[in-house]
């Protein structure tokens, strides 16, 4: 990574502590967690499994924080990841709440990476969560308060969450659109002899949760994961 990346990123942070001295937003969480060796791959870095994991956590903190309320996740958007991380390094998750609607909030997340004895950081990526309440012991649904922004960046997180939802409700839709109308792109038959059988990139996993796996709400299930190369 270039200094002036570096340099780029300590001054974007420097921003963002000057803004949380105005105004701490009280949905915040922030999570620091040192890469040990077994959280890796067998390359020596932090495995996006165990990454995905506390953005998880830390986002469901931040909208339980909000919601008052036990919630879950309903979606992610992707995730472009900038940068790996090794194991000795420290990730730090930050995520806040961008906007409650009715019953759903968008949660943003943000993951920056740090070796302690270089005093290098950089930013590994930045996510989108939404988040559900569960309804009551009674039934009754949980209705979110709404979020007030104070900082100019939370103002523009706040705005833009309106039309990211818009768009992930778009996207649901023209997906389901194709999918009935069976608008599925054929294979290029004239690069048979290259091509690879997608049966070939097939991997399946069958694994018990157990309790070092539930999260904090102590939830139990068997997870059937299939991957398939396309």
């Amino acid at each position: 990574m270039s200094s002036r990346v570096s340099g780029d990123l300590e001054r974007d942070e420097a921003e963002e502590e000057e803004e949380e001295e105005e105004s701490m937003n009280p949905t915040e969480v922030k999570m620091s967690q040192i890469v040990m060796p077994c959280h890796s791959n067998h390359r020596q870095e932090l495995s996006v499994g165990h990454l995905l994991k506390w953005i998880d956590s830390t986002a469901c903190l931040s909208a339980e924080r909000h919601a008052g309320s036990p919630c879950v996740t309903a979606s992610m958007d992707d995730i472009h990841f900038e940068h790996t991380i090794s194991v000795g390094q420290v990730v730090n998750i930050k995520a806040r709440v961008n906007r409650a609607f009715n019953t759903s909030m968008e949660v943003g997340i943000q993951v920056s990476c740090e070796d302690l004895f270089s005093d290098r950081h950089w930013r590994v990526c930045h996510a989108y969560a939404t988040f559900v309440t569960q309804r009551r012991n009674t039934g009754q649904k949980v209705i979110l308060k709404p979020i007030v922004p104070h900082t100019q960046r939370e103002q523009v997180e706040y705005s833009v969450a309106a039309e990211r939802r818009r768009v992930r409700m778009v996207h649901d839709d023209i997906i389901k659109d194709l999918l009935s109308h069976g608008s599925i792109q054929q294979a290029d038959n004239s690069a048979v002899g290259d091509a690879v059988a997608a049966e070939r990139t097939k991997v399946e996993s069958v694994e018990l949760v157990l309790p070092p796996h539930a999260n904090h709400q102590v939830i139990y299930l068997c997870i059937c994961l299939f991957i398939s190369g396309s």
